[in-house]
């Protein structure tokens, strides 16, 4: 019985700490706005930078997608290829990873204005993996 006590103590606490806002209606139909947007480009091969914080880990990356398909990832310290194994994202994928975090709450998110793109993706640090932030900048379609 003490242990049931406890858990749900710490559940209401946890409750009474979070700090998630729900996303507004406006914000949905922007990243819905801004997704057709990207969806209507004239180009599938492109490259940017990336940067993402979670944690304690931070990468810095330059990747290069071709096809609608990651093709390369540097590492903009080094100018290797980043030695941790994980899957990079493309901008389709950002996008994916915004729908549904929207549906969580606590997200913030900023745009590209010329082709759409997620420029910022944030969630705040009530998220199970922790505060996570994502920036893409220098996005340039290839031929």
């Amino acid at each position: 019985m003490r242990a049931f006590v406890v858990s749900y103590i710490v559940a209401l606490a946890l409750v009474a700490c979070d700090t998630t806002r729900p996303v507004t209606a406006s914000e949905r139909a922007a990243l819905q706005q801004h997704e057709q947007q990207w969806a209507q480009r004239s180009f599938h091969s492109y490259v940017f930078d990336y940067s993402e914080t979670q944690l304690s880990t931070s990468y810095d990356v330059r990747i290069t997608v071709r096809n609608d398909t990651v093709a390369s990832v540097i590492d903009l310290n080094t100018g290797q290829p980043p030695t941790a194994p994980r899957t990079w994202p493309t901008i389709d994928a950002l996008f994916n990873e915004a729908d549904f975090a929207v549906l969580q709450g606590g997200v913030s998110l900023e745009y590209n204005d010329q082709y759409g793109y997620l420029t910022l993706f944030s969630i705040q640090s009530n998220n199970p993996g922790g505060q996570f932030l994502a920036r893409v900048s220098n996005l340039q379609p290839l031929a």
